[in-house]
């Protein structure tokens, strides 16, 4: 019964990414094809040369967060929340990315199981997830529980959890005008209920929502889908301040008080 259980729910998992798939190239306008575009630059490494006790950072969630559509480590989410990070606190940070394009907040578990297995003390957790889950059609109630329910897992680990909540996708370049609208309300929507579940799990809630997005087409890479390295700087602005705040909270980490 096992065994035909996990081949059940692989069978469910194939299917669900072939939907997703099939929905994301109906979506956009310029021939997108999601398995051709699942590299981005390993970014994992030490970033700062303080000679002081270290931060981790972890960065999990999808394309975004993984930064499909740069070309250089340093031009990554997370290779510029590590630099920032080190500047503003003197000390060196250990960055991991685990998020992994294509990823909805459902399927982000898998990332949040290898979190908990890191080798290194917690330190920071930056989440950013969404996008997929607005254009795969999942119940948008549905992922803002499965978020909430990776924050609990991560703060009772120690981890301080920083979420970047769902940006616009109808004004991504290469949405079909037709779906802007509908998008734009459903990406809004998701990012209200992120909001409200990453709060009362003890996680600090980011916008990264920011119409610069639908005027500034150097915001995006050349599929006219993912940031560039200048929209994921724009990012780093949403999320600087709390990232400082956060590694200068007392005693550096801590398990979430008891519920």
């Amino acid at each position: 019964m096992k065994r035909r259980s996990r081949k059940l729910r692989r069978l469910a998992g194939a299917t669900r990414r072939i939907a997703a798939g099939l929905i994301a190239r109906a979506l956009v306008s310029n021939g997108f094809r999601p398995h051709h575009h699942t590299t981005f630059p390993l970014a994992d490494g030490v970033y700062g040369n303080h000679g002081s006790r270290g931060i981790s950072l972890l960065v999990l969630g999808d394309s975004i967060a993984a930064s499909l559509g740069t070309s250089a480590a340093e031009e990554t989410l997370g290779a510029q929340c590590a630099a920032v990070l080190s500047r503003a606190t003197g000390r060196t940070v250990h960055l991991r990315v685990l998020a992994r394009p294509g990823a909805t907040t459902g399927i982000m578990k898998h990332q949040v199981r290898q979190a908990l297995r890191h080798s290194r003390p917690p330190g920071i957790a930056l989440i950013v997830v969404g996008s997929n889950d607005i254009v795969a059609g999942v119940p948008l109630s549905l992922a803002a529980r499965a978020l909430a329910h990776h924050v609990t897992r991560l703060r009772r680990a120690g981890w301080h959890v920083l979420v970047g909540t769902c940006w616009d996708v109808g004004r991504v370049p290469a949405v079909r005008h037709w779906l802007r609208t509908p998008l734009s309300r459903r990406s809004r929507r998701l990012e209200r209920l992120q909001t409200t579940a990453a709060r009362r799990a003890g996680a600090v809630a980011v916008p990264l929502r920011d119409p610069r997005h639908g005027t500034r087409p150097e915001l995006f890479a050349v599929d006219r889908i993912h940031p560039s390295a200048h929209g994921h700087a724009l990012h780093l602005q949403a999320l600087a301040g709390a990232l400082t705040d956060t590694a200068a909270l007392p005693g550096d980490v801590g398990p979430a008080p008891p519920a």
